[in-house]
């Protein structure tokens, strides 16, 4: 049997078998997705060689979503849980925690027992759910995390999303799992329920990062899985990307000073990883120096595009071709990783994301700021990520 560490990831023989998978879908307000999400699920679980519920907890929905799951209850395989006010609608981690504690009241075998968490707005189809629990049946790690999806790349920020997950995520997920672990990063992540029950999910606003940081403070380790894309809605408008990705920031700022010296000093988490780690966390304050450092070079450049025009052009296109360069690198790199199964960036949307990137990551600039000021004043509500339904303009939180 080889070690969760080893290089090699998974075995090709099973090592272990599971009694039961749990399937948590957190839903709130989506009365007009609900039921086709969970007749969809409840078929991506068909077929399994393991036991199968799938969980949907209503957070005190108001638009009807409640009383469309009552209309569900019926469905084998399908459990509800509603929640009320005033315990309801504290955040996405809170919902889980309810779900974990009613699996917790059946008593199973927590090493034979298995849980997935999965956004309202994913797809995953019988293929993608069998691979998952391939995953787990060769292999010892306690937490399996697969690769996103986005399926509706129809602009330009949903391009630079797919970019986001299926090229610099996907990258960094790999180096994980190189370095000690993978971790939970939102959509798709399964973990056993010994590991659920230890660690539970807790009140910071990037819930899955938290709950990986202190799944390693236990000794509990994650695999990504490469070749395995979970579908996922990306945001289609730009204020509401401010908000989700303001969000994640401040979500990693509350982790960064809860855990930071935690994790530096922590015997359990290799060192690369733990370097990792406290780089990611540290990648908002670098990049609201670099925001300030970079308007002021660009009154600078302004002044001498004016003055000295030939020479100030050639400046800008050098840092412009290094900064299309380390994009194209990374789609290179990501490409020569995926296996054959995975769907390829054509030639044409990787020169988009090329481009695109240079303009993307001056779109994301106020995002730290924001962050940070929330986190200073004390506002660490939960803000809902908004989806536009594909049937008109109206949008859902999630």
């Amino acid at each position: 049997m080889r070690d969760k560490h080893d290089i090699q990831h998974y075995t090709d023989d099973p090592v272990r078998s599971f009694d039961h998978l749990f399937v948590f879908v957190p839903a709130l307000n989506e009365v007009q997705t609900i039921v086709q999400t969970v007749k969809r699920l409840l078929n991506s679980l068909n077929g399994l060689s393991v036991e199968t519920t799938l969980v949907v907890i209503d957070d005190a929905s108001q638009d009807g979503t409640t009383q469309k799951l009552k209309g569900l209850a019926h469905q084998p395989g399908l459990k509800i849980i509603f929640r009320h006010f005033p315990n309801a609608q504290k955040g996405k981690g809170m919902a889980l925690n309810n779900a974990l504690a009613w699996v917790e009241s059946l008593n199973l075998n927590s090493r034979r027992t298995l849980i997935g968490v999965i956004d309202s707005d994913s797809r995953p189809d019988s293929q993608i759910m069998a691979r998952i629990y391939h995953a787990f049946t060769h292999s010892n790690y306690d937490l399996i995390q697969t690769g996103i999806g986005i399926f509706n790349q129809s602009s330009f920020l949903t391009l630079m999303q797919a970019f986001e997950f299926q090229v610099s995520n996907y990258l960094e997920q790999i180096l994980r799992m190189d370095f000690g672990s993978a971790m939970a990063s939102g959509n798709g992540q399964f973990m056993t329920l010994e590991m659920a029950s230890t660690v539970r999910w807790r009140a910071s606003l990037l819930d899955d990062l938290e709950f990986s940081i202190n799944g390693l403070f236990n000794g509990f380790y994650g695999g990504f899985l490469p070749e395995v894309l979970m579908p996922q809605e990306a945001v289609t408008d730009y204020h509401a990307l401010i908000k989700q990705r303001t969000r994640w920031c401040q979500g990693g700022m509350q982790c960064l000073f809860k855990y930071g010296r935690r994790i530096f000093s922590s015997q359990r988490i290799p060192s690369a990883l733990k370097a990792n780690l406290l780089l990611f966390m540290l990648i908002p304050f670098g990049s609201m120096l670099f925001s300030l450092g970079a308007f002021t070079s660009i009154m600078t450049m302004y002044y001498l595009l004016i003055s000295n025009y030939q020479e100030t052009f050639g400046i800008l296109m050098t840092i412009i071709i290094l900064g299309a360069n380390v994009s194209a690198v990374m789609i290179i790199a990501a490409s020569r990783m995926h296996s054959p199964n995975y769907p390829m960036i054509t030639i044409k949307v990787a020169f988009k994301m090329i481009l695109g990137n240079l303009l993307y990551i001056w779109c994301l600039i106020p995002v730290p700021f924001i962050s940070l000021w929330r986190l200073v004043t004390g506002q660490n509500n939960w803000v809902k990520t908004a989806h536009r339904m594909p049937s008109g303009s109206r949008e859902v939180d999630k």
